[in-house]
């Protein structure tokens, strides 16, 4: 993985908090580095590896400008104005450098060789007027800014800094007046979009209008002029004129981010959840590796209207209970049964059935559904994640049963699954060689004791109990912490972990294969799908576990499974995901397992075509194993159809 890079489509402001800098990896992950790691080892080697491409350096400069290290760029900003062919370019950026680090004379000389080579300079006048400006000389500031704006009427720093030094002694009340002085310019336009926001901060929307309509009709108008008109009109609560103005003009991709945004709030406001819906995944598609984090609220807000809208359920007073059976580790489904990634079992082997919790405890208020939601997920996370730890770690295999109603929807069960109906449900030949596991997950304010009981199905006998207890945020340590115990119990080793991991990654491993299970059983029909909340939220969750321990292999396997489950079901959240799902196949080795599996979640990201030109080394790789070949044959054959 490469080093993390700042996102340069954020404001400096935005960007650095405190002592750290948020910034961004190949994988589009956000990453919180310290100042002291981004300036003594990150910015060093960017600067280093762009030296001798002038346009990547200076977007390194601009980045490491927002953050407040000039006194680090100068000798990179030389270096830029030695290899740049574009003087404009370096000697402005240089100049900046400069006078940020503290050395305005050096930034003047800059600035001064700039116009020798470009008399025309606009950007060239700019820096010299902030100079003026910095050093109190507000009338040079105001010349070299009305030479500025002279051949360059729409410069935004221009116009900008001009407002400034002359509205410095007599504030805003002359606004209107001097923005009018600038629209008087030739070609001028960029001052009426400051008079537009001026407008409708006066409740004047019709002369904004008027304002918006004219600019938006010229031939090739500024990406400026939709992106202010897009945040000022919904800002200022203009839904009629955001639809007639800037939805039918915005294309994703090609406008600002900013603008796509702006719509979101818009349909939000509106109700308008199939448009809205749509546009939140263009925005992923086309952005979401730039401004995720801004997005993610609306998948809530959306989901939540679109859930609203639906029939409802009518529940009896005592619902029909009956039990999802998880025969393989989650991350199988949806990946064309492949058990050549999974060990072997010997004869002899059991199949230890994991039932989900029962809950004991009351959620303590005001967050009471919220919190009932979570302890859900707790009781089926549990379960999942010691059935797959008992395939990928013991001799036996790992299964869950988990309990629905009829109506399609999870059962929080107020105590343990008795024992004698479970072995009930088994046939005679799995009742001989079943361990029955179940529990109960026991709540006392921030308190939390899990309680795991062994029977076997066959004598009735119980065969060991184990218990872990903490915090709320100490799941992971409860997790481990039952795994050892439950190991020697089912006749394993003792102090049995697995072999990568932290407690805090474990913890969120188990919470990410709860959330998957909702994609199963949906899948599988037995959750109505109109009725799935928050699909976006999982296979995100699933693919920052992954990332964050690259190590545990079935992390990525689970993040497939996800991908290629909502592809089955018609949904477009995994198309989202190509450019990250491309990312790892391109770092995975071709004897890897996802390098293997990777035409199914290549498929269902749109990026089959990838997996063609690797498959030739990747069937070498695989040595002719005939598990893995007529797996792959039926997933070709599959494709194809």
């Amino acid at each position: 993985m490469s080093d993390p890079t700042p996102d340069p489509s954020a404001p400096a402001g935005q960007t650095a908090a405190g002592d750290f800098i948020d910034a961004t990896d190949n994988f589009g992950r956000r990453v919180r580095l310290s100042r002291d790691e981004y300036r003594s080892r990150v910015l060093p080697e960017m600067i280093k590896a762009h030296g001798n491409d002038p346009a990547q350096l200076a977007q390194v400069i601009m980045q490491g400008l927002q953050h407040g290290f000039a006194r680090d760029l100068v000798q990179a900003a030389n270096r830029l104005a030695a290899v740049d062919s574009d003087p404009e370019r370096a000697l402005s950026l240089l100049s900046v450098v400069q006078r940020d680090a503290g050395d305005p004379d050096a930034a003047r000389f800059s600035l001064d060789d700039l116009l020798q080579k470009r008399p025309e300079s606009v950007g060239a006048r700019i820096g010299l007027a902030m100079l003026a400006q910095r050093e109190g000389d507000d009338a040079r500031a105001e010349e070299l800014l009305e030479a500025a704006l002279d051949r360059d009427p729409n410069h935004p720093d221009a116009v900008h800094g001009w407002l400034q030094v002359r509205l410095k002694d007599r504030g805003e009340d002359g606004t209107r007046a001097e923005l009018e002085q600038l629209v008087a310019r030739p070609n001028a336009w960029r001052a009426e979009l400051w008079l537009a926001r001026l407008d409708l901060q006066q409740s004047e929307s019709a002369k904004a209008a008027a304002r918006y309509r004219k600019l938006l009709a010229q031939d090739e108008p500024s990406p400026d002029v939709l992106l202010m008109a897009a945040t000022d009109l919904v800002n200022a609560g203009q839904q009629e004129l955001v639809a007639e103005l800037v939805a039918p003009r915005f294309v994703p991709g090609r406008d600002h981010p900013n603008v796509g945004i702006a719509l979101l709030h818009h349909l939000l406001a509106t109700k308008e959840v199939v448009e809205g819906t749509e546009l939140l995944h263009q925005m992923h598609v086309h952005y979401g590796h730039v401004v995720g984090e801004q997005l993610n609220p609306f998948t809530a807000e959306f989901d939540r209207l679109r859930l609203a809208e639906l029939p409802a359920v009518e529940m009896p007073e005592q619902p029909r209970i009956g039990m999802y059976k998880f025969e393989w580790p989650g991350f199988c489904s949806a990946l064309a049964d492949p058990q050549w990634l999974l060990p072997q079992k010997q004869n002899g082997h059991k199949q230890v059935l994991f039932v989900t919790l029962s809950f004991e405890g009351q959620p303590p208020a005001p967050d009471a559904a919220g919190n009932q939601e979570d302890y859900g997920r707790i009781t089926r996370a549990v379960p999942m994640f010691l059935a797959e730890q008992t395939w990928l770690a013991t001799p036996h295999r790992g299964s869950v049963a988990i309990p629905m109603t009829e109506q399609g929807g999870w059962a929080l069960m107020g105590r343990p699954w008795p024992i004698e109906q479970i072995v009930a449900q088994l046939g005679d030949t799995e009742r001989k060689s079943s361990l029955i596991v179940t529990g109960t997950l026991r709540v006392d304010a921030d308190r939390r004791r899990i309680e795991l009981v062994v029977d076997d199905a066959a004598t009735g006998q119980r065969v060991g109990e184990v218990a872990a207890e903490g915090q709320a945020e100490e799941l992971g340590a409860m997790l481990l912490q039952l795994q050892e115990q439950l190991w020697p119990v089912l006749g394993g080793p003792e102090e049995k972990r697995p072999p990568v991991g932290d407690e805090a990654f474990w913890q969120r491993y188990a919470d990410g294969l709860g959330q998957h299970a909702a994609l199963i059983v949906t899948r599988s029909g037995a959750m109505p799908v109109d009725r799935l909340y928050g699909e976006r939220y999982i296979v995100q969750w699933l693919q920052a576990t992954a990332l964050a321990e690259p190590r545990w292999q079935p992390g990525f396997w689970t993040f497939a499974s996800a991908l290629c489950l909502l592809h089955e079901m018609n949904s477009k959240v995994p198309l989202e995901h190509a450019r990250i799902v491309g990312e790892i196949f391109r770092q995975s080795p071709s004897d890897s397992p996802f390098a293997k599996l990777g035409i199914l979640p290549l498929r269902a990201v749109g990026l089959e075509a990838q997996w063609q030109a690797r498959r030739a080394e990747i069937v070498n790789a695989a040595g002719g194993d005939p598990g893995y070949m007529g797996w792959l044959e039926r997933v070709e054959g599959a494709g194809s159809a």
